[in-house]
């Protein structure tokens, strides 16, 4: 096959989908992972569209895929249906997989698949997955309970379908048969108990800063990792912290592989989202703190599996109710509870799977 008739072959995939501080970087990072394995495995053309930047775009470019964004108008108005609808036609789209929070109207995706584009939907909770030829979940409580009628794709809900960086999948095979038992026993002053810190891209509530204000309450000889995402959005108030605390703390920013990191930790604080089943499917227990009431809901999914324990929504939750669940976390006395199979739950391979059915 000569490299024009191959070009010609490849299949064109769109992937609109957004990353940025304010809404952070969970979904794009999925969406990379999948775009990764579609272009390098599978030969796809693969392309973004992107409403918010500009750390997200770069982060995108830096991949090296091709970014589209609207040009606004002098009244920096934009209609998002009419600006994807004419983005699908000028690239000659075959897949669409939408990844997005916007107010993207149905009707415009269903207009978008009459002329034979097929439509791919990401763990959407919107009337736009009732149009989709393929929606994705995790087994969240909530999927079950909306109302699906009408809808004549496939559903594909499950452990299996939790996408993530195949980095997670490697490491999780290289070291959980042979990982430290993260929490079975107590951890005293000679055994080093590692905590783990990481609230995902942006951590745009300062979730961070309260699993901190939490450890200052707890004694005890553990180490503390903290990771911080390129698009962070409390550097100030996190210098000012830092420089007052009583406890050693490790800062680790940007961080690219946090597989490698998370294999270090005996238990996590984390925000409810992608980190979540990072942590899980690196079988590392954890204590979810969670942006909004949605995550709370899906947070119990995960507790089912014996992998975490959820604090529930951030605003009901004060640093001293987090101090006093993690030290009862570090004393042990919680591991029938968080020490699950994890590996049984996620295995990471989710993207090699969605990338297989839409190639």
């Amino acid at each position: 096959m000569n490299q024009e008739q191959s070009s010609v072959s490849r299949k064109r995939i769109l992937i609109r989908c957004d990353g940025s501080p304010p809404i952070g970087f969970g979904h794009l990072v999925r969406c990379l992972a999948l775009a990764d394995e579609l272009r390098d495995q599978h030969g796809c053309e693969v392309s973004f569209g992107m409403l918010q930047g500009p750390t997200g775009v770069e982060q995108v470019q830096e991949n090296g895929y091709l970014v589209y964004q609207p040009h606004l108008d002098s009244s920096g108005l934009l209609d998002e249906d009419r600006w994807l609808q004419e983005l699908v036609s000028e690239v000659a789209t075959q897949v669409l997989v939408l990844d997005v929070q916007t107010n993207l109207a149905v009707g415009a995706i269903r207009q978008i698949q009459e002329k034979g584009v097929l439509i791919v939907t990401i763990d959407d909770p919107s009337n736009r997955r009732l149009v989709a030829d393929m929606a994705f979940y995790p087994p969240a409580p909530q999927v079950e309970k909306l109302d699906w009628t009408g809808f004549t794709g496939k559903r594909f809900v499950g452990w299996d379908w939790v996408l993530l960086r195949p980095q997670f999948a490697e490491a999780a095979r290289r070291n959980i048969p042979e990982a430290k038992d993260s929490l079975s026993e107590p951890h005293g002053a000679d055994q080093q108990l590692t905590l783990l810190i990481t609230m995902g891209g942006s951590d745009p509530a300062g979730l961070t800063l309260m699993a901190l204000e939490a450890i200052e309450k707890i004694d005890g000889n553990f180490r503390v990792l903290v990771a911080i995402g390129r698009g962070f959005m409390h550097e100030s108030a996190l210098t000012d912290w830092l420089a007052k605390a009583k406890r050693s703390y490790e800062i680790r920013r940007d961080v690219t592989d946090m597989a490698s990191l998370m294999v270090k930790a005996n238990l996590a604080i984390a925000s409810f989202g992608v980190t979540a089943y990072e942590l899980a499917a690196m079988g590392v227990p954890a204590l979810y703190v969670c942006l909004t009431e949605d995550h709370a809901q899906a947070a119990r999914a995960l507790e089912a599996e014996r992998v975490a324990i959820s604090m529930g929504h951030y605003q009901k939750t004060k640093p001293a109710d987090l101090s006093r669940v993690l030290s009862r976390a570090i004393r042990g006395e919680y591991s029938t509870k968080m020490c699950g199979q994890t590996t049984r739950c996620i295995d990471g391979l989710a993207v090699k799977r969605i990338a297989s059915l839409l190639s």
